[in-house]
């Protein structure tokens, strides 16, 4: 059980409804739970929004997944399965990512991968950041670590707050297509 109330539309002022319309945000649990500071949710998703404009809607799935599966934070690893797919990243990789195996990726992505998974550990090498900037500029570098930063954040968060998933039971770090078809359509 949650240890924040999720709130309903009506639970928040109405200037703020917007953010739960179907061509926004929908009514995701951490939506819902942050929706007890409409000020700081819609701030935080005009950042996060700014974030993710900074790479391309697949590069950011395969940070975001690489973040879940370090934390071991099973919410945005489920939730990000299904946001994926619609982003290009297929569920084999996926089972890749999972498995903490990058070598199926392309190099650029390998590293983009690994980059990840160090920052949110604390572990950058000078030699992880080198393959990185062989592939990125500097600005795509300060929005990889950022993003990084903010997942590992939210996913502290998310565990603190015991946030339920939606859509049944976990999908697993290494999913099946089966699987994923059946819980996401």
């Amino acid at each position: 059980m949650t240890r924040v109330d999720l709130l309903d539309i009506d639970d928040i002022p109405e200037e703020y409804h917007y953010l739960f319309t179907d061509e926004y945000l929908g009514d995701r649990h951490i939506f819902r739970a942050w929706a007890h500071n409409p000020d700081v949710l819609e701030a935080t998703l005009e950042y996060l929004n700014t974030l993710y404009d900074q790479l391309t809607p697949r590069r950011k799935e395969l940070v975001i997944l690489t973040v879940a599966w370090t934390r071991g934070a099973r919410y945005e690893w489920h939730q990000h399965v299904d946001i994926a797919r619609e982003k290009g990243v297929a569920t084999d990789e996926m089972r890749a990512i999972g498995g903490g195996d990058f070598s199926a990726f392309p190099e650029a992505e390998f590293v983009l991968c690994q980059y990840a998974e160090a920052v949110a550990t604390g572990e950058v090498t000078d030699q992880i950041h080198a393959a990185l900037a062989r592939h990125y500029d500097p600005s795509e570098i300060v929005a990889v670590g950022l993003l990084v930063d903010f997942y590992v954040g939210l996913c502290n968060y998310v565990a603190s707050v015991e946030l339920p998933f939606e859509g049944g039971e976990f999908v697993g770090w290494t999913p099946e297509d089966e699987t994923v078809a059946e819980l996401f359509g």
